[in-house]
C-alpha cells in the first residue's frame, strides 16, 4: 500500500509540518511506502493560465509538476491532506492544486451530465487541518466547509473512499499534547 501525503503550509515550523513529520515517522515504523508532496517546497504555482484553462477543458495538462503529482496519486492507495484552515477555507495553493491536478480524464469523467470519479484507487484517506477556529464553530456555525467542499465536493466526487477528517484547534502551547494523543 502506498500513501501520498499532500501538505500545504509555507512555514517549516508550522504545526502542519510537525504533523507531516509525525506521520512520516509512523509510516517508516510500519514499513509503509509513502511520498510527500509539499506544495510550497515544490514551488507549485496555483494560478491557472489561459492556456492551462484551455487544456483543463480538454482534460489535459502540460505542467510537468502537475503530471508528476497525478502519477503519484494514481499510484497511491491512501491520501492524506495536511493544511491550516485560513479564513475558514483551504490555503489558495491547495485550491490551485485541486484545480490544476484533479482534472477531467484524470480525476473524473463526465457522461450524460453525470460525473464519475476516476480515483477509486484511493481506498482511504484523511484530511488533517489546524485552525484557530474551534471544531464546533467550523462544523455547526459554518456547516463544516472542509468536509462539505473538500471531502464530499472534491475527494469523494473524484472517487476516493473512506476519508476521515480531523481538525486540531488548540492553543500553541497545548498543540503538542493533543497531537500526540491523535497519533499514538
Amino acid at each position: 500500500m502506498k500513501t501520498t501525503i499532500i501538505v500545504a503550509s509555507p512555514s517549516e515550523k508550522s504545526f502542519s509540518k510537525k504533523i507531516v513529520e509525525k506521520l512520516s515517522k509512523k509510516l517508516i515504523e510500519n514499513r509503509a511506502e509513502y511520498e510527500i508532496i509539499d506544495l510550497y517546497k515544490d514551488n507549485f504555482n496555483p494560478v491557472m493560465t489561459e492556456k492551462e484553462e484551455q487544456l483543463y477543458n480538454e482534460g489535459k495538462a502540460d505542467d510537468e509538476l502537475v503530471k508528476k503529482y497525478q502519477q503519484s496519486i494514481r499510484n497511491s492507495d491512501e491520501i492524506i491532506l495536511v493544511f491550516p484552515v485560513w479564513f475558514n477555507n483551504v490555503p489558495a495553493i491547495l485550491k490551485g492544486f485541486f484545480d490544476k491536478v484533479f482534472i477531467k480524464n484524470f480525476a473524473f469523467s463526465e457522461e450524460d451530465n453525470k460525473t464519475k470519479g476516476l480515483l477509486s484507487n484511493i481506498k482511504s484517506g484523511m484530511v488533517i487541518t489546524t485552525s484557530e477556529s474551534n471544531t464546533s464553530y467550523l462544523k455547526d456555525k459554518l456547516n463544516n466547509p472542509i468536509e462539505t467542499v473538500i471531502i464530499k465536493g472534491t475527494l469523494e466526487v473524484c472517487g476516493m473512499k473512506n476519508i476521515k477528517y480531523i481538525n486540531l484547534n488548540v492553543e500553541d502551547k497545548e498543540k503538542e499534547d493533543v497531537f500526540e494523543s491523535y497519533f499514538k
